[in-house]
């Protein structure tokens, strides 16, 4: 078996709302969550599903999202991958 190992950057895009948040005001920090995940996933970079929590003091909407590679981070990963023979 191979296996190759690679290091990414994951990113938390969160929307913080104070409690207690009127529900228009959810779904408009819902709606901006969304369209910014589907921008980003149309030009190939991961994108996890958008979620909603909160407590008594505030509501978060939040996505993780994998970290456009640089060229910079081009090289560092390529010095930093391994392949696993097993």
């Amino acid at each position: 078996m191979e296996a190759q190992k690679q290091i990414i950057t994951i990113d938390r895009h969160v929307w913080t709302l104070s409690s207690p948040a009127h529900h228009t005001e959810v779904d408009k920090a819902m709606s901006v969550a969304n369209q910014e995940r589907q921008t980003l996933a149309a030009s190939g970079t991961w994108a996890g599903d958008v979620y909603l929590s909160g407590d008594d003091q505030q509501v978060i909407v939040s996505f993780d999202a994998r970290r456009p590679e640089t060229p910079a981070d081009l090289s560092s990963t390529a010095a930093e991958t391994e392949t696993i023979d097993a």
